[in-house]
Parts: C-alpha cells; structure tokens; sequence
C-alpha cells in the first residue's frame, strides 16, 4: 500500500480544490492510502462533503490567514505518524511540507503549480522551493505549457526538471448535446466571483450588446466576494439576467449556456473554460496565461488581448450572434477537443509520477 500524503489550503470552491477531488475521487484505493491536510477550517462546500465520502484520512487545520507556526508543528507531527511514502503540495499547502522535508533526506515531494510562479509564493518561500527543486528534493509539475515556462523562468530550471501534466475534467459529465446557433442565445459563466475573473468585463459588454440584441441572456454561476456587488450591477437586467450562488451541479447550468465569457486578468489552466468546452460552448476569453492553450482564436473561439476591452469582447460575441452556423461549428469542435483532456489520463498521470517519486526516493543514498 502507497501512503500519500496531499496538503492545500482550502476547500472552498477553486480550481485547485477541484482538481483535488476530481484527483482523490479516482485513484485506486487497493493501491493507496491517503492523508488529506486542510490548512483552514471547514468550508462546507460540495468540494469538502464530496471529498470526505471517500476512503481517505482528512484533518482541518483551522489555520487562519497568514504564517501559522502552530499548523507547521501539527502538520509536520502528522506526517511523522503516517509516514508517508510520497507527498504532494498544493497551493499554500507546499511549504508547510518542507520541515518534513528536512527532516527525512530520503523523501521527495510532488508540487503541483496551479498559478504563475512568480504570483505563487513571496521571494523568501520561492528561495527554499528552489534550493529543493535543484536538488531534485522536489518536482514541480505544471497545469499547462505556460505554468511549465514560468517555472523555468523564476526558478532557472531545465526543461526537464519540470513535469507537465495538464488540468483535465470529467468530460462524460459535462457534455451536452451541441448548440444549434438558434433561439435565444445565454451568455455566461462559471466561476469565483473574485476580482481576478473580471465580472465587470462580464457586465459591461452584456449591457453593450443588449443595444441590438434585446432577447440576449445573462447566465452567471459562482460565490465569492463580489456576490452582493454582481447582485446590484445586473439588478436593472429583470428577469433577462440571472445569478446563481455556487452550486455543486455545474453542469446543469453549462449545458444552457452557448457563449462562455472570460475576461480572466490572469489564469493557469482554468477548469471552467475545460467544463465549459466539453459542454459545447464557445469561448471569448482574455489572452491570459494557458487560455492560449486551448483557445485557438477563431478556430473553437475569440482570444481578446486586454481583458478590459470592453467593445473587443462585444464585437467577437457579436459575430457568434450573427452567425448561427459558426457558433454551431465551434460547440462541435469544443467538445471534440476537451476529449484530449480527460480526468482519467490525469489520474494516470499522477499515479505514474508518484511511483516515480517513490522509486528516486529509495535510490538515494
């Protein structure tokens, strides 16, 4: 049996935390035996009460915002009692690793990078991470090319230091019969409502395009900070708009909608715009980050270079407006393309690594 011990920051609803369940809901537990450590405290998302269904060791740390000493003493205690065959870090979870890390020289760790580097840690922590990165103490694995080349670039590693295994989704659950370019056309989308997603964008060129096309639908979908803001901007849109505040059947609300807007100021290889594809949408997205990686501009989308171009975003959606048989021809060939990044070639992915890892480390001397 394989001990795996996993750390992250949160389970509130995210891309990291869904990676994590998508990862956790399909590994092989004949073959492994998993530690989960949540730096904060309960959330009570879908996210959490899905994860904690499985066969799985969970502990919360309460952790609040900041440094917590405390949780690096309980964490590092923790790992001592499991002792564990592989370790794998996510987002503010990585560097509560590294005491056990230095306690146990024969140990390696598996980061998953779901950011930017440079956006991930402060210059201290990125210091240690890449000390351990050099040592091959611990392999950084990126979401998409972007990631993987920001990794090189902050850290000056070789391309072969660094793993690449992208994002992916349950495509089976997401499909959706493909949109027909007819009727009342929903634009929308699907995500935090932080102001990194840019739902001002969102609002602004659905008002814009609502001057020639009256019958156009809103459609948004997320919780976060900016709820009672988003509440107030699209209040004088009646019924034509609607918002609706996180849910744990997403795709429910992609398969209605035929444009996924995302005006994102800076992304890895956001899930959503993976969910959205395998639904059959088409994409208008800000050229940020691994959009490019799945958008090809005018083949299954529009690519807009400043997210905060407002009239861009509106003339690109306007095309899809006008041109039913278009819109129907990228709905197809989304869903086509998000095959290519299937969970289950994920989950291979890591289990691969992890044995990998598990082999270096009993190598070393």
């Amino acid at each position: 049996m394989i001990k795996l011990a996993i750390t992250i920051g949160c389970l509130e609803i995210g891309g990291a935390e869904i990676f994590i369940l998508n990862l956790l809901k399909r590994l092989n537990y004949q073959k492994y035996q998993v530690l989960l450590i949540v730096l904060s405290k309960k959330s009570g998302t879908f996210i959490e009460s899905e994860i904690e269904k499985l066969p799985i060791i969970i502990r919360y740390m309460n952790k609040k915002e900041g440094f917590g000493p405390l949780a690096l003493i309980k964490i590092t205690a923790l790992l001592w009692r499991f002792s564990p065959d592989v370790l794998h870090g996510n987002v503010g979870g990585m560097t509560y690793l590294l005491p056990y890390l230095f306690m146990f020289r024969k140990k390696i760790a598996v980061h998953t990078a779901h950011t930017l580097a440079n956006l991930e840690y402060g210059s201290f922590k990125r210091k240690l991470l890449g000390i351990l990165y050099r040592k091959g103490r611990v392999i950084p694995v990126a979401i998409s090319p972007y990631i993987k080349k920001s990794i090189i670039d902050v850290y000056c590693l070789l391309d072969n230091r660094v793993e690449l295994i992208y994002n992916a989704v349950d495509v089976n659950r997401f499909q959706a019969p493909s949109r027909d370019g007819k009727g009342n056309i929903v634009i929308g989308h699907v995500g935090r409502l932080e102001p990194v997603k840019n739902h001002r964008v969102i609002v602004a060129v659905y008002r814009n395009l609502l001057k020639t096309f009256p019958n156009l639908r809103l459609l948004l979908v997320g919780d976060g900070s900016l709820l009672s803001f988003i509440k107030e901007e699209i209040k004088d849109f009646g019924d034509r708009a609607v918002l609706i505040r996180g849910t744990d059947k997403p795709e429910n609300y992609y398969a209605q909608i035929d444009i996924f807007l995302f005006p994102s100021v800076y992304e890895g290889l956001p899930l959503s715009l993976l969910e959205a594809m395998a639904a059959g949408c088409a994409i208008v997205a800000s050229k940020t980050g691994g959009i490019p990686d799945l958008v090809a501009d005018g083949a299954n989308g529009y690519l807009i270079d400043d997210c905060n171009d407002i009239s861009a975003f509106a003339g690109a959606i306007r095309e899809l407006l006008v041109n039913g048989e278009k819109l129907k021809a990228i709905s197809k060939r989304n869903i086509e393309k998000a095959k290519l990044y299937d969970i289950g070639k994920l989950v291979l992915s890591y289990e691969k690594l992890y044995e990998r890892v598990i082999s270096d480390a009993n190598g070393r001397i």
